[in-house]
């Protein structure tokens, strides 16, 4: 039985492996706020666009004030979605990661070098 192949099929050996920096995880946060977010917005905005005609012509029904609360309820959302992908939501907490993620390298990095030892012919091991 081999550990790192538990689970992961036919063909799972030739994968890479997982290399995860702070340098990576702030790009990534910088796609999330900078283009996924920005792509989600332009998405809502042509919804938006062309539901906008639909109130209009709903003059006189009764559900025309209920379009209006629709819509305004659906911007609230999209907004709300929109955050939570960008800066406020997915992007801040990568950026929290990435801060860490250094902070804990440094740490250990620093550990090491404190016990650090030179073997020297004749000790004890």
């Amino acid at each position: 039985m081999r550990l790192d192949g538990a689970g992961g099929g036919a063909g799972a050996e030739g994968r890479g492996k997982l290399h995860v920096t702070a340098a990576l995880l702030r790009d990534r946060a910088d796609k999330a706020e900078n283009k996924a977010a920005k792509e989600f917005r332009e998405a809502h905005k042509d919804a938006v666009s062309k539901t906008s005609d639909v109130s209009g012509s709903l003059t006189g029904f009764a559900c025309s004030g209920a379009f209006g609360e629709f819509a305004d309820s659906w911007k609230k959302g999209a907004s709300y979605v929109a955050g939570q992908i960008g800066e406020e939501g997915l992007a801040k907490a990568l950026r929290a990661a990435a801060g860490s993620f250094g902070h804990t390298d440094k740490q250990v990095k620093q550990g090491l070098q404190e016990t650090r030892y030179t073997y020297k012919p004749g000790d004890i091991i």
